[in-house]
């Protein structure tokens, strides 16, 4: 059977991709037909356009997206891979891109991040999730070999495991260098121990871990950093939850709150613990502490529980699941106009990501129809449609 085509989604044209991707990709046209929608593709890479993208097959195409702003263009298309391979995102970039990678994250079969600190996010929102930074040969290959798999069909699950086990072992190797090197009183010390904490927390070793967070607290304390408890001492409510001890997780949690909501928070835990809601009170912590894949694990067979569904749907949202959360419903406490302007907006644009983009945008319309300054997914869809149409051009700068 001959290869199945690839479709690239680049980020600026073909001279937007990294250089470290570049050659690799090219590489594919060796082996199978490839297509990107890109005017400065080089041969035997086939340009496409954006009016062209009706006449391909693509429940047999693979399609690779490497900027947020195609998700409204690629998800409707429902290729047979669609794998987001973003790179970090822009300090302080748009709104709009903050909620698009969300998005076509959540929709994609594969996930590649261009970054660590995307790479950790994504891992504690869905499976099937890969660095590729261009900083570590090794960790690299882990992530080309699965979207090579990924395209021909193989699970990649043991390929996940073994990147995560390695940057395990890389983040350890690089604080025993700097011990070695008396060099612990740097930044990059104590910040190595929190991630390599997070990566341990990853790969299920709960006890290492905690060592690691309480040893990259102490450190941060040491050089006087500020917030430490709301951004490192907090994931230790997380560990405490893997090593099944719920009422220590909750203290933490308490420990660390801050300013009324978080307050709030902690005394909400502490009720649900209080009343036997276990389940409810360890699904909020997951969701405190970023861990939204845990936390949907543990609502979803509790739907039918109107509070669990309502933290369910906004984990959804969160992890950019709109199509999920949508299916379970408006939460029932959504009584101000305000809230169901907002339900219809998510409407909109769940529609707008299965294809049907007049009632995506009668949606819109229908939540702005009394505020002007409501029409946010009509203005979101037509900056979605003019950048979409400048990343193809190689003589434009990314977004």
């Amino acid at each position: 059977m001959a290869a199945q085509p690839i479709v690239i989604f680049p980020n600026g044209g073909w001279k937007g991709i990294p250089p470290f991707q570049q050659g690799w990709l090219e590489g594919f046209a060796q082996k199978r037909k490839l297509l990107a929608l890109a005017d400065d593709a080089p041969d035997p890479i086939e340009q496409l356009s954006l009016e062209q993208l009706g006449t391909v097959e693509w429940s047999n195409v693979s399609a690779i997206v490497m900027h947020p702003a195609w998700v409204h263009i690629v998800v409707p298309l429902k290729p047979r891979c669609l794998i987001a391979m973003l790179p970090a995102p822009e300090q302080a970039e748009e709104e709009i891109w903050t909620k698009c990678r969300s998005w076509l994250c959540a929709y994609s079969t594969l996930v590649v991040a261009g970054s660590e600190a995307l790479y950790l996010e994504q891992s504690f929102r869905r499976g099937s999730v890969f660095l590729m930074d261009g900083l570590d040969e090794t960790s690299d290959l882990f992530a080309r070999q699965a979207v090579e798999w990924h395209i021909d069909g193989f699970e990649s699950d043991t390929l996940i495991r073994l990147q995560q086990r390695h940057r395990a072992n890389w983040r350890n190797e690089l604080l025993q260098k700097q011990e070695q090197a008396a060099d612990a009183s740097s930044n990059g010390y104590a910040d190595g121990l929190f991630y390599h904490s997070i990566y341990r927390y990853l790969t299920g070793e709960a006890d290492f871990a905690r060592r690691q967070l309480l040893a990259a607290f102490e450190q941060m304390l040491l050089e006087g950093r500020a917030n430490t408890l709301q951004n490192v001492y907090r994931f230790l409510s997380a560990i405490e939850l893997e090593q099944g001890r719920l009422p220590e997780a909750v203290r933490t949690y308490g420990y660390t709150a801050h300013g009324e909501t978080e307050w709030r928070d902690a005394e909400q835990l502490t009720d649900w613990l209080a009343s036997g809601k276990r389940e409810l009170a360890k699904a909020q912590l997951y969701r405190l502490n970023d861990d939204y894949r845990k936390a949907a694990a543990v609502l979803e067979p509790l739907a039918d529980d109107p509070e669990a569904k309502t933290l369910l749907i906004a984990t959804y949202i969160q992890m950019g699941r709109l199509q999920s959360a949508l299916a379970l419903g408006e939460p029932g406490h959504w009584q101000s106009a305000g809230d169901h302007r907002q339900w219809q907006h998510l409407k909109g644009m769940t529609l707008l990501l299965e294809g049907k983009r007049h009632d995506a945008i009668h949606s819109f319309m229908t939540a702005g129809e009394n505020r002007q300054e409501e029409l946010n997914g009509m203005i979101e869809l037509a900056v979605m449609d003019g950048v979409s149409r400048e990343l193809t051009r190689g003589n434009k700068e990314a977004h």
